[in-house]
C-alpha cells in the first residue's frame, strides 16, 4: 500500500457521503471534499499529516503574501512533492516503511520475517477504542477475539494517530540495529496534560487546510530561532543513536508534525506488529514551545503564576474555555492556536475543538465540538464579557449544589457525619448527590448557548443589556427546573427540604461555600 496514492482517509464528499480519500487526492483535489469523517484525535493526526506535507511541498509558506497563493499553488506543488518521494510513502517497503523502522527484531538473532509472531502485539493496539491488553472492552464488546478483521486503512489511521497521542508507560522491548530499545516509554508531542487542540474550520477540506496551514513568520513567533526542519521521511533516523535526525525529528516544527514516538514494524499480514520506545519528544514543561494547535494559559499556583496548557477535563464542556481558545497568541506565549493569526481582527470564525483525555497511561475519553466564534468574542472586551457570564453559569450551578445539600441534610441526618468521615473521597460522594440536578443543568444551558453568543454579538448596542438579562434568566430558571428535576416533594419531610433547599437557591443574601477542590468534581 502506498500511504501517498491509495484511498485509505475517511472522508465527507459534497453529496454527504462517506468515502475514501488518498493523501495526494486529499492535498490537490480538497474542494471536493467537505470534511473528514473520524475521530477527534484522529482528527488532530491527519490535519498535523497534512500541514507537514504542505509545508514540505511549498518549502513554506514563508510570509503573509506566500500565504495568500496556497489555495492556487499548493494542488499542483503537493502531486509533485508525493511523486518525488513516493517510494518513502510505501506502508511496506523492505528498506523504509513509511512511519515505521525496517530493521526492528525481538531479538538479536530476529532478522527477518519469517517467523513465528505469537509474540507479536496485534495492530488492534493502535487504536485506543479496541480492547487489547488493558484497554477497556466498554466499546469494543468481545474485541479480543480471533475474528476481529481491521482493515489496512484504519490500520494506517491508527499508526498516525498512535504516534501522535500514545501515552508514556510501560512497554515491550525490541532491537534496532544491535540496540535494544528501553522498558519505559514517553508520551506522545499530542497528549500530555490532556491538552485542547483547536483548529480553523472550512467549507471543504482544502480550505480548512489553507486556514491552519502557518505561514514561516508567525511560526518562528513561536519557535524563534529554532530550525523549522523536515518531515522524519525525509530525514529518518538510522538507529537510536542517530543525533542529528532525531533532533530534527523531536525539536522542530516540522520534523514533529508527524511524530516517531513509537518504533512500529507492521507485519505485510496487517494483523500484527512489532511496538517498542521511539523517540522522546520535549513537552512543553521542559520549556519547549507549545504545539501549534494548543493553547496557553496562565496558571495561579499559591502566590506564583506559570504558564500551562489548557487541559481537557470531561466533566467541562468546551463552551465554557472559548475566552481562553480565541485569544489570539502573544508575545508571552499564551493564547490559543497559532492558525488564529491568519484570522483579521474583528472577523468571526468556525472553530473545532477536539482533545483526548488521558489518566496517566489510560485513555479516558475523547471529545469534539464546533463553533461559531462571531466577531465579538475575538475583542479583549468579548472575551471578558465571556468569561464573566461563563462564571455566572458555574455560580448557579455551585448554588445548585449547594442547594440539593441542604435537601439532603435535612431529609437525611447522617449526611453530613458520612461526609466527614469520607475524607479524600468527600468530593466523589457530591458528585453522586449532584449527577442528575447538574446533568440537567449543564445539558440545557449547553441547549441555549445561543442567548450567550446574541449577547456577544450585541455588545456596544442598544440590546446588550436585553441580551444578558435573557441569558442570565435562562440560567437560574434552568437551576431551579434542575433542582425540582432532583429534590422530591412526595412526602412532608421531603416538602419540607424542598422549601430549605429552595431558599438557598433563590435567596441572593446567602453565597455558596467557596468553590474548592471537591465542589469542582462536581462538574457534568
Amino acid at each position: 500500500m502506498n500511504v501517498a496514492f491509495d484511498p485509505w482517509i475517511p472522508v465527507v464528499n459534497r453529496a454527504g457521503e462517506r468515502e475514501l480519500a488518498s493523501l495526494c487526492s486529499v492535498l490537490t483535489e480538497g474542494d471536493t471534499f467537505a470534511d473528514l469523517a473520524v475521530r477527534p484525535h484522529e482528527r488532530v493526526a491527519l490535519m498535523r499529516l497534512f500541514i507537514c506535507v504542505a509545508h514540505a511541498a511549498l518549502d513554506g509558506p514563508k510570509d503573509y503574501d506566500e500565504w495568500c497563493e496556497v489555495p492556487k499553488r499548493l494542488p499542483d506543488a503537493a502531486f509533485k512533492y508525493l511523486t518525488v518521494w513516493k517510494d518513502w510513502f510505501e506502508l511496506f517497503h523492505q528498506e523504509r516503511p513509511w512511519l515505521q523502522v525496517a530493521g526492528l527484531s525481538k531479538g538479536l538473532v530476529d532478522d527477518g520475517l519469517e517467523i513465528s509472531t505469537d509474540d507479536w502485539t496485534p495492530v488492534s493496539k493502535l487504536n485506543f477504542s479496541f480492547a487489547t491488553g488493558n484497554n477497556s472492552t466498554l466499546f469494543d464488546h468481545g474485541g479480543m477475539g480471533d475474528d476481529r478483521t481491521i482493515s489496512i486503512s484504519e490500520t494506517v489511521i491508527s499508526m498516525l494517530t498512535f504516534q501522535c497521542f500514545s501515552p508514556g508507560g510501560l512497554i515491550s522491548q525490541v532491537h534496532w540495529n544491535g540496540t535494544q530499545s528501553g522498558k519505559s516509554s514517553k508520551d506522545g508531542p499530542c497528549v500530555p496534560a490532556s491538552m485542547i487542540h483547536a483548529f480553523l474550520r472550512g467549507n471543504s477540506i482544502q480550505t480548512t487546510i489553507h486556514l491552519n496551514l502557518p505561514n514561516f513568520d508567525d511560526v518562528k513567533f513561536s519557535y524563534a530561532d529554532r530550525d523549522l526542519g523536515k518531515p522524519v521521511w525525509e530525514m529518518p533516523p538510522t538507529s537510536l543513536s542517530d543525533s542529528a535526525f532525531i533532533e530534527n525529528a523531536t525539536a522542530t516544527y516540522i520534523g514533529r508534525l508527524v511524530p516517531m514516538t513509537r518504533l512500529i514494524r507492521l507485519h505485510p499480514s496487517g494483523d500484527c506488529m512489532l511496538l517498542g520506545d521511539g523517540f522522546a519528544y520535549p513537552p512543553f514543561t521542559d520549556g519547549f514551545p507549545p504545539e501549534p494547535t494548543a493553547t496557553v494559559i496562565i496558571r495561579a499556583i499559591g502566590k506564583k503564576e506559570e504558564r500551562t496548557l489548557l487541559p481537557y477535563r470531561p466533566a467541562k464542556a468546551f463552551w465554557r474555555e472559548l475566552a481562553a481558545v480565541v485569544v489570539k497568541r502573544g508575545a508571552e506565549g499564551t493564547g490559543g492556536p497559532l492558525c488564529l493569526k491568519a484570522v483579521p481582527d474583528g472577523d468571526g470564525c468556525d472553530l473545532v475543538i477536539a482533545a483526548l483525555a488521558r489518566d496517566q497511561a489510560t485513555i479516558v475519553d475523547t471529545a469534539e465540538s464546533i463553533f461559531h466564534i462571531p466577531s465579538g468574542l475575538r475583542s479583549v472586551e468579548g472575551t471578558v464579557i465571556y468569561e464573566t457570564e461563563v462564571k455566572n453559569a458555574e455560580s448557579t450551578a455551585s448554588r445548585l449544589g449547594w442547594a440539593i445539600e441542604t435537601y439532603r441534610l435535612e431529609i437525611d441526618g447522617g449526611w453530613e457525619g458520612r461526609l466527614k468521615g469520607a475524607g479524600p473521597s468527600k468530593g466523589a460522594m457530591k458528585v453522586k448527590l449532584h449527577t442528575i440536578a447538574t446533568s440537567h443543568y449543564w445539558t440545557t444551558v449547553e441547549k441555549n448557548l445561543t442567548l450567550l453568543m446574541t449577547h456577544i454579538e450585541s455588545i456596544g448596542t442598544d440590546y446588550a443589556i436585553t441580551t444578558r438579562d435573557e441569558w442570565r434568566k435562562m440560567l437560574f430558571a434552568t437551576a431551579c427546573d434542575a433542582f425540582r428535576t432532583a429534590c422530591g416533594q412526595e412526602t412532608s419531610r421531603q416538602m419540607r427540604a424542598f422549601v430549605k433547599g429552595w431558599q438557598k437557591l433563590t435567596t441572593t443574601k446567602d453565597e455558596p461555600e467557596a468553590e474548592t477542590k471537591e465542589t469542582k468534581e462536581d462538574e457534568v
